[in-house]
């Protein structure tokens, strides 16, 4: 969860709460967070992920007016003839953006480090590093409208990025600059999306870093930001809780248009939604009996907009709050503004005992048996990679989980098997003393998930009789009905190698592992292994 650190002097004048900082630390962590530190009038707090609104000083400030009793602030979108055109190359790139003005910031020193703060918070939690949403705050006074949205080649233009007074390629800004390197891999080798004004002039390069020209700095008044992402939704909503932090510096709000060859819309959206909320829902989920009185004002002081529709209450939230999407939401805020510690106590109407699964006492005692002959329990990666569970292990590649965007190519895929993992930690280990035995239990996706076992011995006099005992023993002392027969498994050597059978097919394999096998993993020693699924192997008794 992110930590935001708020200047208490700040804090005060933009909540217009003037009190001592130990309320501050008091009341805030009922807001949905928890005090870290303080140092000198830094006060740090960590706070809950369903809150990116409160991930500026502006953001907290706006909650504990609300919460203390001030009215909830009207936010004003004025109409513009500003313009951004979204060509239709980038649409297969970064499909989505959304755009505000803000005029009439005050931007001081503490004022620029709050919005970049914001902004980087935004980036690392809802825009997923950047992935699913980047942020570009400009100067709009080096700005000639319209604003052109479209894919570049790498090679057509040269701007200077953000930092640097070299003019740049967008291939070289992923090659030479810090950034370039970091967020590189969400647009691969090009096309780039690329933002520039009338002039030509280059914005920025969404989602990567932002250009020198328009760059924020002390004494900026009017300020122009884009949103760009995978997300429309997720966009809008980003930009919202930017231009409530910018309102709430005194920026005056503009829509800007955002148009295509099928379309034009007008962003920001500050249209709050409406949700039917149930007084008895909500008195019940909370456990106590508020009037629709005291409900509204509850709400109220969360910044809602609330009244009585019929029998429910009818709900507003604030346009920036992203978090809100069903009406248990709404009681959710109820509960914060009324106090968890006023909810009262009372026992459970159920009593009940808890008790450990049996799925649970089966992998215990698998345990204990595979300690009792003398194996050492690993865990190994959930992630692995394709040539790992497949090549080196002498397998042609099949189904597998795929992550969509691996960070190395080599943990591209969810562990199809326990045994390679086991490999690669016998790999480590090959300058340890042998004899190595291990054994680990744990979940594979091939694709579907099973529960399985594994043990793998490597010593110098690892043979077939050896692994074939270990599987008899854990079938006579975990009572198992499996029976044994000879196998062709590509992994194992031919001939030494069995599988184990239930009536509906194989649960299990054991044996000596090929030489091909070990080599694959630089080793050169004898290994045997067994694995198997626990659930079919044997039933608790």
């Amino acid at each position: 969860m992110p930590v935001i650190e708020l200047d208490y002097r700040e804090l005060c004048e933009l909540s217009g709460i003037n009190k001592a900082p130990e309320w501050f630390i008091d009341t805030i962590p009922s807001l949905g967070a928890s005090f870290e530190g303080a140092e000198g009038d830094t006060l740090r707090f960590e706070f809950f992920p369903n809150r990116p609104d409160h991930y500026s000083v502006e953001g907290v400030a706006r909650t504990l007016r609300y919460y203390t009793g001030s009215e909830v602030k009207e936010y004003v979108v004025s109409p513009s003839d500003k313009t951004v055109i979204v060509e239709d190359a980038v649409k297969k790139i970064r499909p989505f953006i959304a755009c505000a003005i803000a005029r009439g910031v005050h931007i001081d020193e503490r004022a620029l480090k709050s919005l970049i703060g914001l902004q980087e918070k935004l980036h690392l939690t809802v825009g997923r590093r950047r992935k699913k949403v980047a942020i570009g705050l400009h100067d709009i006074s080096a700005v000639k409208f319209p604003v052109v949205y479209y894919a570049d080649d790498g090679k057509s233009t040269k701007f200077k990025p953000l930092g640097s007074d070299t003019l740049m390629t967008p291939s070289e800004v992923m090659e030479k600059t810090e950034k370039g390197r970091e967020f590189g891999w969400i647009v691969g080798n090009g096309p780039f999306p690329m933002l520039k004004d009338e002039k030509g002039d280059v914005l920025s390069m969404p989602p990567i870093i932002n250009g020198t020209m328009t760059a924020l700095s002390e004494g900026t008044r009017d300020i122009f930001i884009d949103v760009t992402g995978t997300d429309f939704n997720v966009c809008s909503g980003v930009l919202n809780i930017l231009c409530a932090a910018v309102a709430d510096r005194g920026g005056r709000l503009e829509s800007i248009n955002i148009r295509n060859k099928e379309s034009t819309i007008t962003t920001p959206e500050i249209v709050s939604s409406k949700i039917l909320v149930d007084l008895k829902l909500l008195n019940s989920l909370i456990g106590v009996k508020l009037s629709d009185k005291e409900a509204i004002e509850l709400l109220r002081k969360m910044g809602h907009t609330a009244s009585l529709n019929g029998k429910r209450l009818e709900v507003h939230p604030p346009f920036f709050r992203m978090d809100i999407m069903h009406p248990v939401d709404i009681v959710e805020d109820a509960a914060i503004a009324l106090g968890f510690a006023n909810l009262g106590h009372s026992l459970p109407v159920f009593q009940t005992i808890g008790k450990r699964l049996n799925s649970t006492l089966l992998k215990e005692r698998v345990a204990e048996l595979m300690v009792g002959y003398g194996f050492t329990q690993v865990i190994t990666f959930m992630l692995s990679g394709t040539a790992i569970e497949f090549d080196r292990m002498r397998l042609e590649r099949g189904a597998a989980v795929r992550l969509q965007n691996p960070v190395t190519e080599d943990r591209d895929i969810l562990r199809t098997s326990l045994l390679p993992g086991m490999l690669l930690l016998f790999e480590a280990n090959r300058h340890n003393e042998l004899p190595q035995k291990m054994f680990e239990i744990g979940d594979v996706h091939s694709p579907e998930k099973k529960g399985m076992v594994a043990a793998a011995s490597a010593h110098s006099k690892a043979s077939f009789a050896e692994i074939k005992s270990l599987a008899e023993a854990l079938k006579r002392d975990m009572a198992s009905t499996l029976k044994f027969s000879v196998s062709s498994d590509p992994r194992f050597i031919e001939g030494r190698q069995m599988e184990m059978l239930d009536e509906k097919g194989r649960v299990g394999i054991f044996g000596e592992l090929h030489p091909e096998v070990i080599t694959n993993f630089n080793l050169a020693t004898p290994i045997v292994a067994i694995e198997f699924e626990l659930d079919r192997f044997a039933k608790l008794r």
